[in-house]
């Protein structure tokens, strides 16, 4: 499974891409910038750039959960608009007066909310655990996944 990291800050010029991550930034060249945008709907085509982007800590492949979960955490986006009248158990992010971006399950909505609290996704899952079921890293996994595809959170590394 590979992630991206950082946040997307726009078009520098014609052909170079901003990234930001942690408390800097990194160019990207429009097919670089292609297959980390990519990274979110876990689509890795484009394999010429993946592993610079490994390389450069735009990408993150996750091959011990444990190791990532401590090396990263979960940095929101946008506005926890509450629970869908229609579903209680599931939670809309979003803009106010706007269709939601990402409707997610409350376990997900969990780790959206309170990521940018935590210092890691390993200490966010310590911290939920004490206060409910401590969540499998699986679901962890799925609703990282979730929030990237719909763009409503990014990654930063741990400093």
């Amino acid at each position: 499974m590979i992630f991206p990291v950082g946040h997307g800050a726009g078009l520098r010029s014609r052909d170079e891409y901003i990234v930001r991550v942690g408390g800097s930034e990194e160019v990207l060249s429009e097919p670089e910038f292609a297959v980390w945008v990519g990274a979110h709907q876990s689509d890795t085509t484009g394999e010429q750039h993946v592993d610079e982007l490994l390389r450069r800590g735009l990408l993150v492949r996750v091959e011990d959960v444990t190791a990532f979960a401590q090396r990263y955490r979960l940095l929101p986006l946008f506005i926890g608009l509450g629970n869908r009248p229609d579903d209680p158990q599931q939670f809309a992010i979003g803009l106010p007066g706007l269709e939601p971006l990402a409707v997610v399950p409350a376990t997900t909505y969990e780790l959206w909310q309170w990521g940018w609290v935590a210092p890691s996704l390993w200490a966010q899952c310590e911290v939920l655990g004490t206060i409910g079921e401590r969540p499998q890293f699986d679901a962890v996994l799925d609703g990282v996944s979730a929030l990237l595809a719909d763009f409503v959170a990014v990654l930063d590394p741990v400093s």
